[in-house]
């Protein structure tokens, strides 16, 4: 029973935009349990995103039921983008150690919004011209 999914967290991971390559990013962990933590960073394949969430996929696998707060961190033509995450869900695929997860973005004021929809529109804009990796570094597979 521990393996089922509901259909509500199965809903969690629908209708995001899917993008054509992965987009290749950063992670680190912000915070465990309220408390700041400095740690370093490992690579991120963001593959789909929306307004309010990203999924991406890692060779990280983070502890589970921990209270984790995500920086991750992009560059779109020459401009770091930094966005707060906290994840909602993971599926894991142990035979190649990667680990997709789900995040919600963190957006406390009106820049913070207005971040998430500069890079959403720009990664869905040059993904629709096959531009993207004109923008930012993509990879075809997961390294």
């Amino acid at each position: 029973m521990g393996n089922e999914t509901t259909l509500d967290e199965l809903a969690e991971w629908e209708g995001l935009y899917r993008i054509r390559n992965y987009v290749v990013g950063s992670m680190t962990i912000l915070k465990v349990g309220g408390k700041e933590v400095t740690t370093g960073s490992t690579p991120v394949y963001l593959d789909e995103l929306s307004g309010e969430k990203f999924r991406f996929v890692t060779k990280v696998l983070l502890p589970e039921n921990k209270e984790i707060l995500l920086g991750l961190r992009f560059t779109i033509s020459g401009k770091t983008m930094d966005f707060k995450a906290y994840i909602k869900g993971v599926r894991i695929n142990e035979k190649k150690k990667r680990y997709t997860y789900l995040v919600g973005l963190v957006m406390q004021d009106d820049k913070e919004i207005m971040n998430v929809i500069t890079f959403m529109n720009k990664i869905q804009l040059a993904n629709k011209q096959k531009k993207l990796r004109t923008l930012t570094r993509t990879a075809i597979d997961v390294e």
